[in-house]
């Protein structure tokens, strides 16, 4: 069943804790995690963090080249993390993660010839609809990687769903939803069932473009 969740994102500790103010106030138990922009030097804290608020499940974490294998067993263990997603380059040394690698999912980006004999070791794709649509509109290579799994429904495990324009790509800080209409126009396919939201917004923004990610989706 799809679900579409809200995130916690950010470059710095002070924007992660004034979100998690926010998860509180609108009473939000489970979100998806980007790890992604935040100096690794931080990480312990904001999971400390994560530990003493009221997060209860975090579905996805988008982690980072330094993560570490006892990072994933801590956020499996306190929030029964599914996924967590990986860019490319992090395929090279993927073993490192096991026994995990099934919980590993691929985010593909048009700039960026995805290692399919990698991705063959992994549990699929977590497939950024944005960067999939920028594929589509400049054709480019790794567009048609991901094409060639389309009726493999087993590989589309998770989404990253962020904003779009077009001749420019994914939008992470938006002035208004309506950068997410172009979700109409995806080929329905790509969608998992675990939706993260990635935005550098404020959650009360993030709600508002749940609500319309959710209308679109016939969630």
């Amino acid at each position: 069943m799809k679900k579409v969740y809200v995130s916690l994102t950010g470059y710095d500790v002070m924007t992660f804790e004034r979100k998690l103010k926010e998860l509180k106030k609108f009473k939000i138990n489970e979100v998806c995690l980007f790890l992604s922009a935040l100096p690794r030097k931080h990480h312990k804290y904001v999971f400390e963090k994560l530990l003493h608020s009221d997060i209860k499940s975090i579905p996805l974490v988008h982690i980072r080249q330094d993560t570490l294998k006892a990072d994933i067993e801590f956020l499996k263990k306190n929030f029964k993390t599914k996924y967590f997603n990986i860019h490319n380059d992090a395929l090279e040394n993927i073993e490192r993660y096991e026994p995990y690698l099934q919980d590993i999912v691929l985010e593909t980006h048009p700039d960026v010839q995805f290692n399919e004999t990698g991705l063959a070791k992994i549990g699929g794709f977590c497939i950024d609809v944005a960067h999939f649509w920028r594929g589509k509109e400049i054709q480019s290579k790794d567009y048609f990687q991901v094409l060639k799994y389309k009726d493999q429904k087993k590989m589309f495990k998770c989404n990253h769903l962020s904003g779009y324009k077009k001749g420019w790509g994914d939008l992470h800080d938006i002035k208004n939803p309506s950068s997410y209409l172009y979700l109409k126009e995806v080929p329905k396919f790509v969608f998992g069932n675990i939706l993260a939201i990635e935005i550098m917004d404020t959650i009360n923004m993030q709600l508002k473009v749940k609500k319309l990610v959710e209308e679109i989706l016939n969630i």
